[in-house]
């Protein structure tokens, strides 16, 4: 019978048939053109880790691994401790909801800035169970206005508020404790990296909403007696926040909500 020829594509010969016997062969010339594509599918599917482990095309990505290639960046950066907060990003935000949710989305915003053409920063590690957060340059202390493991009250209209350090059983010999003082009393003995620490205050009405950023806290006291080792805190912005609808609002917080302990651990 007649037969046709049309141009070839990337799957294959393009050849119509009109007799049978023709569409056999032509199905056999594109099943051996198929056939000839897959070890080359094979080797391309093949790549190489940084540690020079191969890994085949059914190969399974870790959720860091895949994190890190969809974002372009590593999954986890340095700890916060290596880092100096940008308190200048912040200051935009006081008296509003960060716009990044959860410690984590605060330590985000908060961190500094990648070199240039390098890329998204990565996230900075640090430890979501503690109540406070440490940078080089800064301490961040966190606060549930309602709910929670501790009391915290603003007194003074919102100008005072009280903050626990929580934990195992801190006393004045705890490192965070000692940092906390020695930032804030100062003294002949004070190191000149703790004469730049500045203590910084978020505070949330539960577990489920956005950290309010409340500015730059000056020490009143501190009273180890009390379970979870109290500090009173004075914000020194209370000037702007009085003027925050936000700040309003956690201020008038109901201290009879029950503690969200599971929904801040999962929104921690």
């Amino acid at each position: 019978g007649s037969s046709h020829f049309g141009s070839s594509s990337a799957q294959g010969p393009c050849l119509i048939f009109a007799s049978s016997g023709s569409r056999r062969i032509c199905a056999q010339l594109c099943r051996a053109h198929a056939a000839a594509e897959v070890p080359m599918a094979k080797t391309a599917a093949t790549v190489k880790t940084t540690r020079g482990a191969k890994l085949g095309p059914k190969a399974k990505l870790s959720r860091k691994a895949l994190a890190a290639f969809v974002l372009q960046r590593p999954s986890a950066g340095a700890s916060t401790k290596a880092l100096c907060a940008d308190l200048g990003r912040l200051r935009r935000h006081l008296g509003r909801p960060v716009p990044l949710f959860g410690k984590r989305g605060v330590l985000q915003l908060a961190a500094p800035a990648g070199k240039k053409d390098g890329g998204a920063p990565a996230p900075p590690r640090f430890n979501k169970y503690t109540g406070w957060a440490e940078w080089r340059n800064a301490v961040f202390l966190w606060v549930n206005a309602a709910g929670g493991s501790f009391t915290n009250a603003f007194t003074r209209g919102g100008q005072q508020v009280n903050w626990f350090v929580g934990g195992a059983r801190p006393t004045e010999q705890s490192p965070i404790v000692q940092r906390l003082l020695s930032a804030s009393q100062g003294g002949k003995e004070q190191k000149p990296a703790e004469k730049q620490t500045k203590v910084l205050m978020f505070v949330r009405r539960r577990a489920t909403e956005p950290y309010i950023y409340c500015g730059v806290c000056r020490y009143l006291s501190h009273d180890p007696r009390k379970k979870g080792f109290e500090f009173t805190w004075e914000l020194r912005d209370f000037g702007t926040l009085s003027n925050s609808p936000y700040f309003g609002e956690l201020v008038q917080a109901d201290k009879q909500v029950p503690p969200a302990r599971t929904a801040a651990r999962r929104w921690a």
